[in-house]
């Protein structure tokens, strides 16, 4: 037969052995399976019995995702601080009180009754049931105990004879250019690793010009800085500025807006054109736009030494 092959197809002996080996073990997948099942029938196991098992196992995750008591007490509660077995008596899941608590160490505050339905773990069908209970005061004890250490005690003061309450504490705002570390570490959702980042980025900038730069500082996100941003203020004139007209390269590359690319450009520009009249002379630059000037401008002012 492999003459016959090699006559008619002109095929080579060792081509002709590399066909019959691939065809034999073509053969063999293809009837080992039905051979194995025949001889070892079971190892086919019930296709009823698996599925019986993922479904089993599917309700059993979803069960202990969703789980809450069969009976929830409801009752007139504030979001904030509430302990967590009082979220756990009102119904909520574990996953639905561990967000919550996620959201509360990062400086977060419910300040509205809708604010808990934005957890994103809070169905509209829970808030749909705890929203007639929530009783929001303007000041809670958890606050209270969060902000404790930005308070003051005014001694001076005497307290009214009707009993009223003491103007003992007065909010203490602190200012972002003239704290140190260590203050800083008395806003709520900020500890050392924070207010160290938060005075070298300050340094770097030579001081802030506005509240909001705290975003910039790195991990900083909206709750945090939401959480903190009534305790704090921004005394823009000590603000370190760079006179534009005679600053060298080195200067200007150096603070984090501008860098060495459009400090290069700066430097050219004035050496080309003469000193600036007024900061807007930046836009002659073929770089500058309204973001970057917005930037770098309360950062440089203009002198005429």
């Amino acid at each position: 037969m492999l003459k016959w092959l090699e006559k008619y197809f002109r095929f080579s002996h060792r081509e002709l052995q590399g066909m019959i080996v691939l065809t034999i073990v073509l053969l063999l997948l293809w009837v080992g399976p039905w051979t194995y099942r025949h001889w070892f029938p079971g190892a086919r196991g019930n296709r009823a019995v698996d599925i019986l098992e993922i479904e089993q196992f599917l309700a059993a995750s979803s069960k202990q995702q969703a789980a809450r008591p069969a009976t929830a007490e409801l009752f007139m509660f504030d979001p904030n601080g509430l302990p967590v077995a009082d979220w756990q008596r009102l119904g909520l899941t574990d996953r639905q009180i561990r967000m919550i608590k996620n959201y509360e160490a990062k400086g977060g505050r419910f300040r509205e009754n809708a604010d808990l339905g934005k957890i994103y773990a809070i169905t509209d069908a829970d808030y749909a049931r705890l929203a007639p209970y929530i009783r929001i005061r303007k000041t809670t004890r958890a606050h209270t105990e969060r902000t404790q250490p930005l308070r003051r005690q005014v001694s001076n003061v005497p307290a009214k004879a009707d009993g009223a309450a003491r103007q003992s504490d007065v909010p203490l705002r602190i200012e972002l250019n003239a704290t140190d570390s260590l203050a800083l570490q008395a806003l709520p959702g900020i500890g050392p690793v924070y207010a160290s980042r938060i005075v070298r980025f300050r340094d770097l900038l030579g001081g802030f010009h506005d509240a909001a730069q705290l975003l910039q500082v790195y991990g900083m996100d909206s709750a945090r800085y939401d959480g903190l941003r009534e305790f704090i203020s921004v005394d823009t004139t000590a603000v370190q500025r760079i006179p534009l007209n005679s600053a060298d390269y080195d200067q200007l590359r150096r603070h984090p807006f501008i860098g060495s690319g459009l400090a290069r450009l700066i430097v050219r520009y004035r050496k080309q054109h003469g000193p600036y009249r007024q900061l807007s002379d930046l836009f002659g630059i073929a770089v500058m736009d309204a973001e970057i000037f917005r930037r770098i401008a309360p950062y440089l002012k203009i002198t005429h030494d």
